[in-house]
């Protein structure tokens, strides 16, 4: 026999142990695969620890989300019913602040007409 074909025949020597305990190898063994499977299981859960995290945050900025948007939309409403020119010229009657045939639409009368 050739001494290539010899070297998967050979054990592997592992410093502090001897040829004669296989018990010893098949515990390492078997911690190693232990190890391994630890490692992944905690990785794993993990991740999903960190997706669940981000889930949760991505549901609230969701959330305050439609809040701005609901309170943008009703600001705008109440921004709207505010500027309405009716709404102007009867507080300022009511306040007596003009008189009631000095209050003027401004937006009507600042258009000029539109030429053809």
């Amino acid at each position: 026999m050739s001494s290539t074909t010899d070297l998967r025949a050979r054990p592997v020597a592992l410093p502090g142990l001897s040829a004669a305990a296989p018990e010893v190898r098949t515990l390492l063994r078997v911690l190693g695969v232990l190890l391994f499977v630890t490692a992944a299981a905690s990785v794993h859960l993990w991740t999903r620890t960190q997706v669940r995290e981000t889930a949760l945050e991505l549901d609230q900025a969701r959330s305050a989300l439609v809040r701005a948007q609901t309170q943008r939309d009703r600001l705008a409403v109440e921004r709207t019913m505010l500027r309405a020119p009716g709404r102007l010229g009867a507080l300022a009657v009511g306040l007596d602040l003009v008189a009631p045939e000095a209050v003027v639409d401004v937006a009507a009368t600042a258009r000029p007409a539109e030429a053809p």
